[in-house]
């Protein structure tokens, strides 16, 4: 019998999956899009993202057990399958490829300027390349150990105690936003989330009675160290200056003076590669769970390795930080999308089928 991952590893997959380097943005998207005290903001976006699981969830309770492919495959013949699954695959692989280079991009931009920031990808590609052959049981594992490296640097907010300032907040709620409140601009910072749909093909491979309980626990983790950031942020920035910002956490640990170390930002934004190879490897191993279905019998190791020549290409491909920015948003909107319809078309065919005929529970192809 396969190993398999208990509530406690699911939890840390939930939370580096969407802790990516957007948190670095994150006060300026709040401040731009939702306005003052957009913390409440980011609290109701939370809640639609739990109000998500709970969908997956249910799938899960109505389906059994089964895998979301296994679902999909009893009621919609494999040949129309095939192509989905493809263009599932090359799709979460370019969301990870560019999550992963907008780090990169930044991090040449911070540490690094005259070194090649495909070199750097290059090294971070190999790193995704290692821990995708080893399984989703192992991922969990890694991404434990990415968890005490990169969530505790959240810790030094507590550093601002001094500086913070409740009347920077303001009684206005939601106000002065640069657009307004467009769906747009709901969407942009509900994509903070994005990653947590990675609990639907987790199902065969967790423990069923903690698998849901883990997935609850990572997303209010997430969400609690958002919130903190943000609360931190908009009590120490004016409001016009998180607005002008780029990356506002970046300026918020540079004011951090201890005696022992200088440029403490520098170590913090390292600190978040973990999270941002996180990324990468995880949405290539939902990439990889794809391809498995569509090539069953491909060689041992030749999908993570096609996966991860395509993330080179892929991520090769943003040159500049703007170009990486616009193409992120745009993958992570459609990624939002999939998030909703893809468990809700799911939980329709689970339903039909216990209806019809009641399927015998399976428990997935191991990895």
């Amino acid at each position: 019998m396969s190993e398999k991952l208990n509530g406690y590893h699911v939890a840390f997959i939930i939370v580096m999956i969407e802790l990516d380097v957007t948190v670095f943005s994150l006060p300026r998207i709040l401040a731009e899009n939702l306005g003052t005290n957009g913390w409440i903001g980011l609290l109701l976006l939370s809640a639609i993202a739990f109000a998500n699981l709970g969908l997956i969830h249910l799938f899960h309770r109505v389906g059994r057990g089964r895998s979301p492919f296994e679902v999909a495959e009893q009621s919609i013949p494999r040949l129309l399958l095939k192509p989905a699954y493809i263009l599932l695959a090359v799709f979460w692989i370019t969301i990870g490829s560019f999550v992963c280079k907008k780090y990169v991009l930044i991090y040449q931009m911070v540490a690094f300027p005259t070194t090649n920031a495909n070199l750097l990808y290059v090294l971070l590609a190999a790193l995704a390349f290692y821990l995708l052959i080893k399984g989703i049981y192992n991922i969990g594992k890694a991404m434990t150990i990415f968890f005490y490296f990169t969530v505790p640097a959240a810790l030094f907010a507590f550093y601002f105690k001094g500086q913070w300032e409740l009347y920077r907040f303001t009684p206005f709620l939601l106000k002065g936003g640069t657009e307004g409140h467009s769906l747009k601009n709901w969407l942009e910072v509900y994509t903070i989330f994005v990653g947590y749909e990675i609990s639907l093909f987790l199902i065969p491979f967790a423990e069923p009675k903690s698998l849901f309980k883990g997935v609850y626990f990572g997303h209010s983790l997430t969400t609690s160290v958002y919130v903190l950031l943000i609360i931190v942020s908009y009590g120490f920035f004016s409001f016009e200056q998180l607005q002008a910002m780029m990356y506002p956490l970046l300026n918020l640990f540079s004011y951090i003076e201890l005696p022992f170390l200088n440029r403490l930002e520098n170590l913090i934004f390292t600190l978040f590669l973990f999270s941002n190879l996180a990324s990468l490897v995880l949405f290539g191993w939902m990439a990889l769970m794809a391809l498995r279905r569509a090539f069953p019998k491909a060689r041992k190791n030749m999908l993570e390795l096609i996966l991860i020549a395509a993330s080179l290409g892929i991520g090769s491909y943003p040159k500049i930080l703007r170009d990486s920015e616009i193409m992120l948003r745009v993958v992570l909107y459609l990624e939002t999308a999939i998030a909703f319809l893809l468990p809700a078309v799911l939980l329709v065919l689970a339903v039909y089928q216990a209806r019809g005929k009641t399927p015998k529970p399976e428990s997935g192809t191991p990895v």
